[in-house]
């Protein structure tokens, strides 16, 4: 009697114990709070926690944002993940049932040191604040059926086109972007541009003396096709990062960062009404220093008095030693100027903005050739509407990997 008493005891004991265990995993704390969500999925024995936060953040919604989510060999053993990183996905579980969320996987090294593993990942989120928000992301991992699920035109779809530039560019690549099937042109001029390593896996790499044309043809005879990305001209946004080439001590030089044409002005240094560009400029020497500003102009009328008058400039923002995250927003009646994260230029428009057809995206240069831009672009995005100083610091500090904070591996009990 007494040995069947202990044996039922014991039993029921474990049994309450494991239940337990399966509903409240341990708790972690990321961007300083208590994180503790069921199991979103069984098939995946082992997830992480990330934390998005940004405490000096407006405290306002993200809606449908794509964060930056960087891995590295010392937050999980790469040996558990499959290889090219298939196995992983991600679950929204900051509001009720479990969301599983589109990503786009950029970067996956599985390299022959922990220091040198590297994954990179852009997850949609479909609303988060960052100033107050809880860790509401988990990245699952180590399925035995791994599936391929990245789902890249979807994760970036916020935008009316992206480019990673991460393929190893050489004259007439083509390379995806956020526009599902389609991928553009990146035609190189000059002495034959390459990727080279970057901030966020690889970059555009302009030498001084070449720039690159995006356009959506794959025939050269038929370049200038109208309108090749469905952009508009009266209002929009572009972003990318800019820094220095690789062992370049002199850093950024002054030159066109991105410039929108239709491809049939006149020769000149682009500033008429049928461009649109952001140029890394100089507030010294007449415009001929170091490069430490930007400029964005766009066309109005009436005109602005000067062939080369930028609509706003911002001097002394950019650091050409390093990456900057950079972003021009405007409008009918306004244009603002963002460098990571920062408002450096809030004019409004004088005149009316005059619209033009979008048929090039060229990068580093004027349509005379003139200050070529020597430096690296890369996560170059375009958007058919402006956006505001809470998105703009938003992407900034994902893209500059100063938004996400990650846990530790949570194994399945």
């Amino acid at each position: 009697g007494e040995g069947e008493g202990e044996g039922e005891g014991e039993g029921e004991g474990e049994g309450e114990g494991e239940g337990e265990g399966e509903l409240e995993p341990p708790p972690q704390t990321v961007c300083n709070n208590t994180v503790r969500d069921t199991w979103a999925d069984v098939a995946f024995p082992k997830r992480i926690p990330l934390g998005i936060c940004d405490a000096a953040a407006p405290d306002t919604d993200i809606v449908d944002a794509a964060v930056m989510v960087r891995i590295i060999g010392t937050d999980i053993d790469f040996d558990l993940l499959a290889s090219g990183g298939t196995d992983v996905v991600f679950f929204d579980q900051g509001a009720g049932l479990p969301v599983r969320l589109p990503y786009d996987r950029q970067v996956f090294r599985n390299a022959a040191g922990t220091a040198d593993d590297e994954a990179i990942f852009w997850v949609k989120v479909p609303r988060v604040n960052p100033k107050t928000q809880r860790a509401i992301v988990w990245m699952y991992f180590g399925s035995r059926d791994p599936t391929e699920t990245a789902d890249p035109f979807e994760a970036l779809s916020t935008y009316a086109a992206a480019w990673h530039f991460d393929d190893a560019a050489t004259e007439a690549v083509r390379l995806p972007e956020a526009r599902r099937a389609q991928a553009s042109r990146v035609l190189i001029s000059g002495d034959g541009a390459v990727t080279a390593a970057g901030l966020v896996g690889r970059s555009l790499d302009l030498s001084g003396t070449a720039f690159a044309v995006l356009d959506d043809t794959t025939d050269q005879s038929q370049i200038g096709l109208p309108n090749p990305f469905g952009l508009t001209s009266t209002q929009g946004s572009f972003s990318f990062l800019v820094g220095p080439r690789v062992g370049d001590v002199a850093g950024i030089s002054i030159g066109q960062a991105v410039f929108f044409s239709d491809g049939e002005a006149p020769l000149s240094e682009g500033f008429d009404q049928r461009s649109l560009h952001l140029t890394i400029a100089s507030s010294t020497d007449n415009g001929n220093g170091p490069a430490d500003s930007i400029g964005f102009s766009m066309p109005t009328n009436p005109a602005r008095p000067t062939a080369l008058s930028f609509v706003v400039i911002a001097g002394g923002v950019i650091d050409r030693a390093a990456f900057n995250h950079v972003m021009a927003s405007w409008s009918p009646t306004k244009v603002e100027l963002f460098v990571n994260g920062n408002s450096v230029a809030n004019v409004p428009v004088v005149g009316a903005v005059t619209p033009f057809t979008l048929r090039f995206l060229d990068i580093g240069t004027s349509q005379q050739l003139a200050r070529v831009l020597r430096g690296r672009i890369d996560e170059l995005r375009a958007s058919n509407g402006p956006r505001d100083a809470a998105f703009a610091r938003f992407e900034a500090r994902s893209t500059l990997d100063q938004l996400v904070q990650t846990g530790t591996v949570d194994t399945r009990p």
